[in-house]
Formats: C-alpha cells, structure tokens, sequence
C-alpha cells in the first residue's frame, strides 16, 4: 500500500548519539546496528524518506563519524547535530530542536531513535492521527505486555496521555516507597500501575512549537539523572496541552533491541514478516518426533519395523542388535521418569568412533579414515518454545542434572564471529570455572548453530542422556554428545543444514570447550556407514569414499583406564602442538617464497600437491628449526603473527617444529594411502604404518626409556641421499609415509599396551587410538586372533596394574542417526 504525500511540512529528529554498551560491539554505534542485513538506521531513513521529512535531522554524538560514513553516501540531505554530552534523551532531542529554533520551523516534528525497527503502517497511522485530531503530541502505544524495560503510559479519564514513567522509575518508587504526581493526584507505585494502560513505542510526532518549550523545561529528578524525552508529556499534559495516544495494531509494529538476544528476535521477525520460511511453521517430522508411549512400545513389542531399522544400523548383528535395543529402550523410559509422556520425542544415537589413520592432522587439512563403533550416546530430546534446555543423564550421579538458557551469555559476549566468541575473556573464564560439566558439550552444539542461524532464536529441548562409550578413552564421546546435541537441535528447530555445515558445526562447536581441534571426529560419528570406513577430506570438506571393513580381520580396542581428560593442562599441550605445526608452515612459506603460493595447510606440503620430488619435502623441512625460541619465532614472523598463533596455549620458552612437522606432514601421506590399502586387502602394509604413526607418538621403547627421535641434518640429508640411490631398500625405507616424526603425545602405559598387542601372532598393527595423553589403543589383528589379543591384554596389562580389563572387538556401525519408523 503506497504511502500519502504530507499535507503539512513535517521535520524528523532521529537520536544516534547513544553508545548502545549492551550490544557489546565498541567499535559500531548502536544505530549502526545489521538489522536484517543493513544497518538499522538506513533501515528506518529509508522508510521516512516516503514521508518527505525535511529537514530530517541526525543527533549524533558517541562514533559519530562511523554513523556519518554509513548515512551520507546514500542519504546525502540528511543533516547531522552533535551532542558533546551524553545527558539523556530530551537533551539529545533538544540538540536537534535547537537547529528546528535558528530555522522557525513551525511544522510537525517527528522525534524517534535511530534504532527502532518499524513498519510503515505504524508511522502512517501516526501521521495520519496527528493530522486529523491536531493534538500537540501524538505517541505510539502498544499494549502492555512483556518489555520490562518500556517506559509505561498512563492516561486520564479522557483518554489523554497524563504522564509517561520509565519503568526503572517506577522499580525504583516501589523499592523506596516514593510517589508519583499524576496529573494533580498523588499515586504509590502499585496505585500508579493500577492507571497503566499502554506501553510507550518511543516514537513521537510533536507541534514543533510544543516541543521545544517542552524540552526547555525538561529536569533530572529521576534515577538515572538524565533529561527524559518521556518527561515533555509530563510538562505538556499539565500545561493544557492535549497528548493522545496512537495505538499499533500489532505488537510487532515497533521493535526495539538493547542486546544481542533482542536483536535475534527481530531478525526472526523480519524474516517471518518478509514471508521467508524459518521452517518452525513447518511441522515436526511424524517419523522422528513420536511420543514417549510410542516408542516404549515399539522398541519393547520388537515389530519388525524396529528390527530392520536396528539391522542397518547395526550391521545386522543379532546380539548386538538386542543390546542396544535394551539401551534405547532404557533411555525412553527415563525420559517419562525425567519429563513425563506429554509432546512428541526424537531419539537420537550418535557413536563413538575410531580413526583408523590420519591423527593430529584433520585440523591442517589431512585426511582421517574412520569407522564407526558400537557404543553410544543416546539423546532423548523434546521441542521447547523457548531458548531453555533441561538435561538429565543416566549416570546422575556424576552428571548432575541441568538447566540453562544462553541468554545470559549472549549478552555478555558478541556472538557474530565464532572464533572471537570462544576466544573472548568471558567464555574462557566460564568454561574454566566449569571445567568438566557435561552441559559445555551441550552448549556448544546450542551457541554454534545459533551463531549458524543468526536470523532466528533457536529453540531448547527437554532431554535425557544415556551413553555406553568409555569417558576420556579418545573414543570420541565428548564429541558425540555434541553432535547427538546437534542433531536433536537441527530436527528440533527445522534447520536446513548440509552434511559439510553439520560437521563444521559441531567441529568448531566444540571449541567452547576449550580445544582448537579440526571435525575429524564429528565426520566419524556424522558420515560413517555399517561396516564401512569412511575417508573424509578437509578444506575443502569431501567425503573421499567408503571400503568395506575386511571380514577376515578385527579391530579390538583396548582401554589403558588412564582418562584422557581435556584438562587445562592437555588441552594447552594440544593446543601448543598445533601452533607448531602452524609455526612450521608459516616458517616455510617465508623461507622458501617460491611455493608460498601453494602451501596454505600442513598438507598442502607432498610431493602430489607441490608437483615435486619426495627428496624436496625433506629440503624444505631442513628450512625448518628443529627448535626455536619464542623470541625467534617473533623476530622471524613478526609480533602480531606470533601472538595470534600462539594465543591459545600458555607462554611456551622453547617450540619443537621440525620433528612435529615431519610427523604431520608422513601422516598427511599416510592416511592417504588408507583408503587404498584396505580396498586392496594389504593389511600387512596398514598395520605397517599404523606402527609407525604410534612411533611418532611414543613417549618410550619397550625397554621403558624415553625415545627421542631426532630429526637434524645428518637425518635429512641421509634421507635425500637414500631417495637419489638406486637401491630399492634405501628408497623404500626413505618414503615420508614411513617416518614417525615426532608428536608424542602418548603415556608410557600406552606404549606398553601396543608392545603387548604388537607380540601377539596375529597382530598385524596397534596405535594409539585418539588425541592422546591417555585413552585406548586399536590394534589391527586377525579376525581368529582378537580372542588372544584381548586375554594377553589381560594378562600383562590390566592384571598387573590391577585395573578393570576394558578390551573389546569393535563392531563398525552407521554414524549418526535419529531412530525414523513411518506411522
């Protein structure tokens, strides 16, 4: 609907001056704000340019030149005033007044802050209003309702507004037991809320002349010791001038926002508005979201339904199947103990994994080879229509129960890069002071896909936890639960998200926790298929493909029982390893300018990607310090660069590099090769390279001592010097995918555990199987020769060292899922 042209000269004063501290961005003003995609105060100077306000005048004052750089190439006629002390809104406005004064301006004058959100229907209702009843001011109202922060409208018997109170007044009055004096009667605070008939919209369309003998009379008697616009209807009311209010027709007419969380619900608001589909309108999938009752049912009557869909899940493993039939079953049921049987319930099951070749590197761009395994966790999880989340775990007594709302972090912290997010001094003080509580890994799933999804609040869910994979064995399942959490938040809140952004979500997610590792993990229990391994490739994310597990072989996975806990000090070990790596890669693109260009990732250094010899890897690294101090790194990279790859890991004298390097980069070639090895059925060549990819993690040799692996010249050069020979030993024993480098990031009893697997006959190959610093082994075996690995495990590990025996044949199982059964 077109608007009218005015019939009368009408002015506009929009207030920019204030610092909008809430929104915690000191480097944008408040009205500078993106509001569905522009700022919010070319949002609103769009919309008034249809009423023809001239002049239409800025009040400028905090930034005032970021507001001026973002207004005046569009909006050229605009005129702007300078407000030198922030001294409340009525002293703003009388800036603006005051230029309306030199001019004898003896029009309409529309006053409003330059951050409000509204439609034009509403300031045409205004304008149209003030026109035909010609009051001196007219101000838009909406019905009381949930802003505890609007000022509150209180009229006479005639329907005229007698006085406007800010609500932080009106708290104050009650506490204090003060009165008000509303329009000749004096009024407590309960008396005065008795007579409130509307909220005040904060957009006012004056006489100019009542305007400004208003704002002459403004005072600072009130909490905040400002000069309120809201006290001009005080002083006009009281003057006999008639102030009327204008009622919006819709709630959602005039938005206001004073933090992060309120801008959420506008963007929400405009897309809802705007017709765009937030996909919440669209109805919960009748296949996932059953009621309690109805899965209770069906995953204890065994239709057969429910058993072809256990069997895809569950390489169609009988046993296997039942077992974790009993487990989801279970965690229903505690869902109705918890929760109750009202609504509808997603069951979701996201396991734990292994990854057969490719550690420490997804995160620089390496390949990982993963399967799937079978232990879980399993989320229960029904919608909410709000932000909360209420969690209760099976194992309640070292998972207390919890609830929270983000709300309250979001408006500490900005939420608009993720990386400055989790970095931000606030974060890192609350996820150190919550160091272990399992709600961080549902948080971080939350605070990721709403930082995914700025233009809607996601919605929380009530849900139960129930999980069967060993903590801190670096089978994954801190990561699992992040993505179980995802999974159930994206169904939840109808989120389209591809199979790319779901593992980057829930990668970087998990860096609230304090980590700065890659999505390897979250690929494994995201991607995996039955009884396949999976290859998945990063920057950019591919899945490479799938081979089947060999039958004739086994994966046994053994637990040492030392918890690999992300702990401060793990977690700077970890973190402080992969700025080596970094260090490394930067130090090379310095050095060596010619493949620059070319190397952006740890990978990007092979003989495949650079289009060299394997001799020229070696080359490289000799440009690389086997050590280096922080004050070199400095001096050689520059402060900034330094500081910013090193800012997530405590100060640090010295950083080992080249041996790191030599590792991340084998394993790179390595993994590679995975793929190919276990299509081909050359399972002697992959236990091969897993030895030797534990080899760069051990920490000591079977004779117990400490190994130090030692990557200098006479190393390197020997290296070289056996690739230019024309013995086939020598070049074969020289091949990158055969150098362990060194990460070490194992224990001695992790070494051990693989020297015991490594003399079993059968063994093909045995190696740490996570992050490291604790956690299992996997170890390749003959499928007739797992039985012999797990009693040998007993009997010289798990005996002597008096520990429960926590060895096991891993079955390969799809990635995540929610259970789906059609109705």
């Amino acid at each position: 609907m077109g608007l009218p042209a005015p019939e009368s000269a009408m002015a506009a004063i929009f207030l920019c001056a204030g610092k909008g501290r809430r929104m915690l961005a000191p480097r944008t003003p408040k009205v500078c704000t993106p509001v569905g995609g522009r700022p919010a105060i070319v949002r609103l100077l769009e919309l008034q340019a249809c009423f023809r306000f001239d002049p239409t005048i800025l009040v400028v004052g905090h930034l005032a030149q970021a507001v001026r750089n973002e207004v005046e190439p569009a909006f050229p006629h605009v005129e702007f005033v300078y407000q030198d002390r922030q001294l409340g809104t009525g002293h703003a406005a009388r800036q603006g007044a005051q230029l309306l004064t030199a001019r004898r301006f003896e029009g309409a004058v529309l006053v409003m802050a330059g951050d409000k959100v509204i439609e034009p229907r509403a300031l045409q209702k205004l304008v149209a209003s003030f026109r035909a009843d010609r009051p001196d001011l007219a101000v838009l109202v909406a019905p009381v309702g949930n802003d505890s922060s609007a000022g509150r409208i209180v009229t006479g018997s005639d329907g005229q507004i007698l006085r406007i109170i800010e609500a932080a007044d009106l708290r104050s009055a009650e506490a204090e037991n003060r009165t008000f004096d509303i329009g000749g009667v004096v009024l407590n605070a309960r008396e005065t809320e008795k007579r409130i008939t509307g909220e005040n919209q904060g957009i006012y369309l004056f006489q100019a002349n009542a305007l400004c003998q208003a704002l002459e009379n403004l005072g600072r008697d009130n909490v905040q010791g400002e000069e309120y616009l809201t006290d001009t209807v005080d002083y006009l009311s009281r003057s006999g001038r008639r102030v009327i209010p204008i009622a919006t027709d819709d709630p959602g007419d005039v938005l206001g926002f004073n933090d992060p969380v309120d801008l959420l619900e506008i963007e929400e608001h405009l897309h809802r508005r705007a017709g765009a589909s937030l996909n919440l309108a669209r109805p919960l999938d009748r296949s996932v979201f059953q009621p309690p009752t109805q899965w209770v049912r069906r995953l204890r009557e065994q239709d057969p339904a429910v058993q072809t869909m256990l069997g895809n899940i569950y390489a169609n493993d009988a046993s296997l199947c039942a077992e974790k039939r009993q487990h989801l079953l279970r965690t229903v049921e505690l869902f109705i103990d918890c929760f109750g049987t009202a609504g509808r319930v997603a069951v979701v099951r996201a396991p734990g994994r292994l990854n057969i070749m490719g550690r420490h590197i997804d995160h620089r761009g390496g390949c990982v080879n993963l399967m799937a395994i079978d232990r879980e966790q399993i989320l229960v999880a029904r919608p909410r229509k709000d932000s909360v989340v209420r969690a209760r775990n099976a194992d309640a007594v070292r998972f207390p129960d919890l609830e929270f709302s983000v709300d309250d972090l979001l408006r500490m912290v900005r939420l608009d890069d993720w990386r400055d997010f989790v970095g931000n001094s606030t974060v890192v003080g609350m996820v150190r002071d919550l160091r272990g509580d399992w709600g961080n890994y549902l948080k971080a799933a939350l605070l990721r896909l709403q930082q995914q999804f700025r233009d809607r609040r996601i919605r929380g869910l009530d849900c139960v936890v129930g999980g069967d994979i060993p903590m801190a064995a670096g089978l994954s399942s801190s990561s699992a639960l992040v993505v179980a959490m995802a999974e159930a938040l994206v169904l939840a809140n109808r989120l389209d998200v591809t199979a790319q952004e779901f593992v980057n979500v829930c990668g970087e997610g998990e860096w609230f926790v304090g980590t700065r590792g890659g999505a390897g993990d979250h690929a494994g229990i995201k991607l995996s298929q039955s009884g396949q391994v999976a290859q998945v490739e990063f920057f950019p994310f591919s899945v490479g493909g799938y081979v089947e597990f060999p039958r004739d072989y086994a994966m046994v996975v053994c637990n040492s029982r030392i918890q690999a806990r992300k702990s401060a000090e793990a977690l700077d070990a970890f973190n402080e390893r992969i700025a080596s790596y970094e260090l490394g890669v930067r130090i090379i693109r310095q050095r060596f300018p010619r493949y620059a260009g070319r190397i952006e990732h740890l990978r990007d250094i092979s003989p495949a990607r650079l289009g060299v010899e394997p001799a020229e890897i070696y080359r490289l690294l000799r440009g690389v310090p086997e050590t280096a101090t922080s004050q070199q790194l400095r001096a050689e990279l520059g402060r900034d660069i330094y500081e910013k790859v090193t800012s997530d890991h405590g100060p640090r004298r010295m950083y080992s590099l080249r041996a790191r390097m030599l590792y991340g980069i084998a394993e790179c070639e390595r993994s590679q090769l995975c793929l190919e090895l276990l299509r081909e059925c050359r399972m002697q060549e992959l236990g091969q390279l897993m030895v030797v990819s534990h080899d760069g993690d051990r920490v000591v040799g079977q004779d117990g001592q400490p190994v130090f692996f030692s990557v200098g010249d006479p190393f390197l050069n020997a290296r070289i010097q056996d690739l230019g020979s024309r013995d086939p030993r020598r070049c074969s024993a020289a091949q990158l995918r055969l150098q362990p480098g060194a990460y070490a990031c194992s224990v001695p009893r992790i070494d051990r555990m693989v020297d015991i697997a490594l003399a079993t006959p059968g063994v093909l190959g045995a190696q740490l199987a996570g992050a490291g610093f604790g956690g299992c082994i996997m170890v390749l075996a003959q499928a007739e020769a797992a039985p012999d690995v797990i009693q040998r495990m007993n009997r010289f590990y798990y005996e002597p060292e008096n520990v429960e025996p926590a060895a096991m044949n891993v079955t390969p199982i799809a990635g995540c899922s929610a259970l789906r059964i059609d109705i």
